[in-house]
């Protein structure tokens, strides 16, 4: 017979084994549902928005000016550095001036022998006329002695405009600034002979104020001349300019129009037209590619989407909005003018619509998300949390 133990350990194993082939048999539980994936909305609001154009433009400076030498000389000395503001009068490159100074030298000697001589006529032609008048000259003599007071003063004359010329020859071994502003890049070095001919060894820019260029199609600038020169300057005056740089921030300087042509591109069928920027900190520098706007003086309510939170497909572009069941909607829209980092709404939204803005890639059309509500600066995209999550 068995032992009393073995039975109870015989027992305690096959209910240990009904307990497990009991568990295994049994219906598995479902998972709990996933919870809501959390999405940043913006809930879009009406602004005034004005009507505007951008235009493809390119800075230029108000005033350049290209340094070059005026004689035939070597570069001594350079004494600017290589974008650096200059004053006016400022000088930034010296010349040898051996050949000048002693041309000026020449010139002087002429200068003195030439009055020499014209004195030496003049005393000659006064005895002449005392004796003539006595009747001790004749009178072919006497015009002979007159000649060559008129010849010494011709001489004297030209002497002189040789001084003046090697004067400024000399003057010319020293290059100045014309007026102040910025230098630019240094063209030759010290020991090379330069001349009229030679191109410009450097150049002054003013860069502030600052040009910008841009062009308009023929028919926009018809129907504004057509209100005629009055209203036109009326409404240039009005227009509201602005500039976004090439790394999207906006310039924080407002301009206005300065210039348009007289003609059009025959090529392009455009007219050139200016406006002028302020450039205190010489942000702008010549020759950027830089997006102007430019605005009327007042405009109308439009809805404004944030930029961020458009997709594009082949069928067009859509938003995703967050509906009051918190379900996320696909909606197809139009969209217009850039306003900052928004976009005017022309069709598909309304004020008060939830646009998803960050979380774009965890969500799609049809499933539950837990919105949390967010601000965007119409400028600069920026989000910044209002409140906590809404239900």
């Amino acid at each position: 017979m068995q032992s009393l133990e073995v039975r109870i350990w015989k027992r305690i194993g096959v209910l240990l084994l009904a307990g497990v082939m009991g568990v295994g048999c049994s219906e598995p539980a479902e998972p709990p549902p996933p919870a809501p994936v959390a999405v940043s909305v913006v809930e879009l609001e009406a602004s005034e928005v004005r009507p505007s154009r951008e235009f493809v433009a390119r800075t230029s400076a108000s005033a350049r000016a290209d340094i070059t030498a005026r004689i035939e000389a070597e570069i001594q000395e350079v004494l600017f550095r290589e974008g650096a503001r200059v004053q006016r009068g400022q000088v930034l490159v010296l010349l040898e001036d051996t050949r000048a100074s002693a041309d000026l030298q020449q010139s002087e000697a002429e200068l003195t022998a030439a009055r020499a001589e014209l004195d030496s006529a003049q005393r000659n032609l006064r005895r002449g006329e005392d004796v003539a008048d006595k009747g001790f000259l004749s009178a072919s003599d006497l015009d002979k002695l007159k000649d060559r007071f008129s010849a010494a003063q011709s001489r004297l004359q030209a002497a002189e405009a040789a001084l003046q010329k090697a004067r400024t020859n000399l003057d010319y071994a020293e290059l100045r600034a014309p007026f102040d502003g910025w230098i630019g890049r240094l063209n030759f070095d010290v020991g090379a002979v330069v001349g009229p001919g030679s191109g410009p060894i450097t150049s002054v820019l003013v860069t502030d104020p600052m040009y910008v260029e841009f062009q308009v199609n023929e028919a926009d600038f018809i129907a504004f001349r057509r209100a005629g020169a009055e209203s036109a300057d009326a409404v240039a005056r009005t227009l509201d300019l602005t500039l976004t740089l090439s790394d999207g921030a906006r310039y924080e300087q407002s301009g206005t129009l300065d210039f348009a042509d007289v003609q059009t591109d025959a090529s392009t069928g455009t007219v050139a037209i200016r406006a002028v920027f302020p450039n205190p900190g010489a942000v702008l520098v010549p020759g950027l590619y830089v997006t102007l706007k430019v605005a009327g003086h007042a405009g109308d309510q439009r809805v404004l989407v944030p930029q961020v939170a458009i997709q594009e497909t082949l069928e067009g572009k859509f938003v995703l909005l967050v509906d009051g069941q918190n379900q996320v909607v696909q909606r197809f829209i139009k969209t217009g003018a850039r306003e900052g980092a928004l976009l005017v709404v022309e069709s598909g939204l309304e004020v008060g619509d939830r646009v998803v803005v960050e979380g774009l890639q965890k969500v799609r059309a049809g499933v539950a998300v837990n919105p949390v509500r967010k601000h965007i600066d119409p400028e600069t995209g920026a989000l910044s949390q209002l409140d906590e999550a809404l239900q």
